[in-house]
């Protein structure tokens, strides 16, 4: 018994001394560096430090059977190094120093307010205090080299060493920045370039102060640059002809500022109304919009402009060769600024290439263009066309809860056309106009009522006019055209919180739509003054959601309109949602109903000049009906690193369309009736990015059609059926230098030819053309390359210049945009085609400060 007992005791220590000496750290010492990295790996974790502060130390290593907070106590004691936790598995290293006090100032970086209750700490210290009223705060001595947090409920938290204090031996002045509650909403950022954001609420937001380059674009132009996003096109290349997934231009949604737009473009679409460098921030919607927004059953485009008072006055200049330009802010007080943009063309003051490539494009098969030759005498012709836009905006702080904004936004295009004709006999000289005009103004109140519950109260008026006087040069006729479109409304928006998870916004829109229409020809007498008024209530409300895990969104809403005029009421149920699969994949669907009550049509071919040939006009709900659509599109969206797809099919069906808002050049153009198209596609993009380059390859599939019962047949491929469209694009970033270029290549839109037989009938009082069966035909395949660089540089410690060059169309490609048939003089078919943009340079120069 005793020998078991001493046997046991033996066997005991034996045990110890072996668990003892395996938990004894190898007593050889190692590079601190050394130890660091096995230290990362055994408890994934990342050291932050400079190469100097750990290079001379050596120290051995620590038992392995220790948990990270042991061994990062263990390094602590053994290098008298400081070890502070960024975060859960960032840990920074810096050395010692003695012990300072210091203090600080915290302010609103965007409303210049000082914010008190800030809670200020010493990390891995028991250290802390809370700011005043004023935003000040200090500490007691600390070491110097001591991680310093600021934190704040509404403001991201913000880290400092304590030896920025010693740099400046002085109390900070330290801004904070509000926190952006929608981070975890965001799906991709830098979607193609800089500055365009993919996000969870299927709208793709694009921030034009950090806007990259894009193929083509040497300025940051909303309207061509949201051309390049799939399913969002072009067919006749302006901005004011924008086509979402196969609808019209007149079917998109155009927002700035909270007012609704009815006039787009500059130089009669080829250039955007709206001065791009006071835009801050776009949200274009192909589907599953808000119920807040009313129109648009194709898609919306919100636009707004910068919306906080900064602390110094910014802005900048620039020019290129069809206009110069000129904005910025002054800041009145910390409550008050007033914010200005203008731009002007120099198109009547000298001519450039970029002028007469623009001029060539947008007068073909025009009057403009068009040079009389009568009886073999000389006719001259002279053009005289301008344009310009200004933009003011009134921001005034109430006070921390209440902001109220004003803005007012006035374009303006004038062209002036001359014939004159003077021989022996004649001297005759007759002056043709066209003026396209728009005027806006809103102003906007913001209101906090607490943590929960915010408004927006906003009041709107938009003008928008295009008139025109057409002579006859060797005759008295004149013909008088006007179109006059005048909308004034009052919004009201409630936002609620009631749970970190759940937003509800509710509101009200009322407005009231007046169109009218005028034509006034002196030979034979003639005038017709058409003018029409809708007055509409809407209700709306939706709930957005998002899971505890922010795996899942919802944005469910539902839409009521009541319009006065036809006592009817319009339901509008809308959806959106994705779930997050996994870190890479994402699903998403999204639906909805919308409608719209105004919609342009083409009386003739050669209203306006032949130039801007759309007017606007109300329904009336029969002849003219109330345009609706319902759509629904589902996908996925796959991102890894800088590796990311994003691939949708849709289907849309809009109703209420007519004949005369499609533009036919064929056996229907005089056709009066109404009817519907559908749309369905797969959108698809591959998007890969470097530090340097970004990549990217989209292709959209459409198969639209149009369904007019009254018509044969009654259903034949839409004038906007792209089959196939490819664009392919590639950016490089070089410190300053910027690079882009990319090609679009797309299937020819459809085309409808006469009859190859029998061409020409007579109808007793004149000829017409006998045509092949609607749009059974397609003009050739469109393809064009795109080039554009900038360069950024510094003039000054506090002013910026950057310059920059783009080529459109390099390879000069002639492609057909639209082609129609009419009987010449020798009673026989000539083709008349209206071709694309050429080789077009441009040149820019700009500063900002």
């Amino acid at each position: 018994m005793k020998f078991l007992k001493q046997f046991f005791l033996i066997t005991l220590c034996f045990f110890y001394t072996v668990c003892n000496y395996s938990q004894t750290p190898n007593k050889k010492a190692h590079p601190l560096l050394d130890v660091l990295i096995v230290a990362e790996k055994q408890y994934n974790i990342t050291f932050t430090y400079a190469d100097k502060t750990v290079e001379n130390f050596e120290i051995i290593p620590y038992s392995t059977a220790l948990n990270l907070k042991e061994a990062i106590s263990y390094l602590k004691n053994a290098t008298k190094l400081n070890f502070t936790f960024l975060t859960s598995n960032n840990i920074l290293i810096n050395s010692k120093t003695a012990g300072i006090k210091i203090c600080g100032n915290l302010f609103d970086v965007n409303s210049q307010i000082f914010i008190d209750n800030a809670h200020v700490a010493v990390l891995n210290t028991n250290v802390s205090t809370v700011s005043n009223a004023k935003g000040y705060f200090e500490l007691p001595e600390i070491d110097g080299n001591d991680i310093v947090e600021i934190s704040h409920i509404s403001y991201a938290t913000v880290y400092l060493n304590s030896t920025d204090f010693i740099k400046k031996n002085k109390c900070l002045i330290i801004p904070l920045t509000q926190k952006v509650e929608q981070l975890n909403e965001v799906i991709l950022t830098n979607y193609l370039t800089s500055g365009i954001t993919v996000k969870t609420n299927n709208t793709i937001n694009l921030n034009t102060e950090k806007f990259g380059i894009l193929p083509g674009l040497i300025e940051p132009d909303v309207l061509h640059k949201i051309q390049s996003i799939p399913g969002i096109s072009s067919v006749n290349e302006t901005i004011s002809t924008i086509n979402i997934r196969g609808g019209t231009n007149d079917q998109n949604l155009l927002i700035w500022d909270g007012i609704k737009m009815y006039h787009s473009g500059h130089f009669f679409g080829l250039i955007s109304a709206f001065n791009p460098y006071l835009i801050e921030d776009v949200t274009i919607i192909k589907n599953g919009t808000s119920s807040q927004y009313n129109d648009g059953v194709s898609g919306t485009v919100d636009m707004k402009s910068i919306n906080d008072i900064k602390e110094k006055p910014f802005g900048g200049a620039g020019f290129n060769l069809l206009s110069v330009d000129a904005y910025g802010q002054v800041p009145i007080s910390k409550k008050v600024a007033i914010q200005f943009s203008g731009r002007r063309s120099v198109t009547d003051l000298f001519s450039t290439p970029t002028f007469e490539q623009y001029f060539n494009r947008i007068f073909q098969d025009s009057k403009i263009s068009t040079q009389l030759n009568i009886n073999n005498t000389d006719v001259k012709t002279a053009s005289n066309f301008n344009f310009y836009d200004y933009n003011l905006k009134f921001l005034y702080n109430i006070n921390k809860q209440h902001k109220f904004r004003f803005n007012l936004l006035k374009v303006e295009n004038n062209l002036d056309y001359n014939e004159t004709l003077k021989n022996e006999t004649l001297n005759e000289s007759k002056t043709s106009t066209l003026q396209q005009k728009n005027l806006a103004f809103g102003a906007k109140l913001s209101s906090k009522w607490g943590k929960k519950f915010k408004t927006l109260l906003n009041i709107y008026y938009t003008k928008y006019n295009i008139k025109a006087s057409n002579y006859t040069l060797l005759t008295e006729q004149r013909l008088l055209q006007n179109n006059e479109v005048l909308e004034t409304g009052v919004k009201l928006n409630t936002y609620y919180q009631p749970t970190k998870n759940i937003k509800i916004l509710t509101g009200y829109h009322f407005y009231e739509l007046g169109i009218s229409n005028a034509e006034d020809v002196n030979l034979p007498l003639y005038i017709r003054i058409l003018k029409s008024v809708i007055r509409n209530h809407s209700l709306y409300s939706e709930l957005n959601y998002i899971s505890t895990n922010n795996k899942t969104f919802i944005n469910s809403g539902f839409r009521l309109n009541y319009i006065e005029k036809f006592g009817v009421f319009i339901p509008e149920p809308r959806i959106q949602a994705l779930h997050k699969v996994n870190s890479n994949l994402s699903l998403k669907f999204a639906g909805e109903f919308k409608s719209q009550n105004a919609t342009q049509v083409i009386d003739l071919q050669e209203d306006f000049l032949g130039v801007e040939k759309n007017r606007w006009i109300l329904a009336d709900n029969e002849s003219i009906p109330i345009i609706k659509s319902k759509q629904a599109s589902i996908g996925i969206n796959y991102k890894k690193n800088s590796f990311f797809i994003d691939i949708e099919g849709f289907y849309k069906y809009v109703n209420g369309i007519t004949t005369a808002n499609q533009g036919f050049q064929n056996q229907n153009q005089f056709i009066k009736t109404s009817g519907s198209y559908t749309v369905n596609g797969i959108e698809f993009l591959i998007n890969k990015k470097t530090e340097a380059f970004s990549t990217w390859l989209g292709y959209t599939f459409n198969n639209n059609n149009y369904n007019f019962s009254e018509l044969t047949p009654a259903n034949f491929p839409n004038n906007l059926d792209i089959k196939h469209s490819i664009s392919m694009g590639n950016t490089y970033t070089y410190k300053k230098l910027d690079i882009a270029i990319g090609l679009l290549w797309r299937t020819g839109k459809p085309l409808t030819t006469p009859l190859s037989d029998n061409s020409i009938s007579f109808d007793g009082v004149s000829n017409y053309i006998n045509y092949n069966k609607p749009n059974s035909n397609r003009l050739p395949n469109y393809f064009r390359v795109d080039f554009s660089s900038t360069y950024k540089f510094k003039l000054s410690k506090t002013i910026n210049g950057m310059t920059g060059v783009s080529i459109l169309n390099i390879l000069n490609n002639k492609n057909i945009l639209n082609r129609y048939y009419k009987i010449n003089a020798e009673n026989s078919i000539s083709a008349v085609n209206n071709n694309s943009i050429g080789l077009t340079p441009n040149f820019t120069f700009r500063i900002s400060f």
